[in-house]
């Protein structure tokens, strides 16, 4: 079985940050850059959402607070991202990520909304 491969590749990531890719969200999408700092990057294994309406992605939020709190992640970038008008963004939904790889690391409530992906633990 081959793994999937995203149409668009940005950043210098040398450190791969998924073990396996078994599906990314089909389109690509295009950064929503509101309140994001032009030329800064996303770093790959980041939470995101997207509205498969506009074709637009952003970095995943929280909403509420502790126990009650809760995540719209629906996948993870799959390669780093440089801020600008309309990056292009692939969006993993299904698959592994070694966790201790993604900067910053993902908390608990971010995991719990992406029940498809794996976090693998291991270096």
């Amino acid at each position: 079985m081959g793994y999937l491969e995203p149409t668009s590749i940005a950043g210098s990531r040398t450190i791969p940050v998924f073990q396996k890719v078994l599906e990314t969200a089909r389109g690509g999408f295009t950064l929503d850059a509101t309140g994001l700092t032009i030329g800064d990057i996303i770093p790959a294994g980041t939470p995101i959402t997207f509205d498969e309406t506009t074709r637009k992605a952003k970095k995943a939020a929280l909403t509420g607070t502790a126990p009650d709190q809760v995540s719209d992640a629906k996948g993870l970038l799959y390669t780093d991202v440089k801020i600008e008008a309309n990056a292009p963004v692939d969006v993993v939904l299904r698959g592994t990520v070694y966790a201790r790889r993604v900067t910053p690391s993902i908390n608990a409530t971010h995991r719990k909304a992406m029940p498809l992906i794996i976090f693998s633990e291991s270096r």
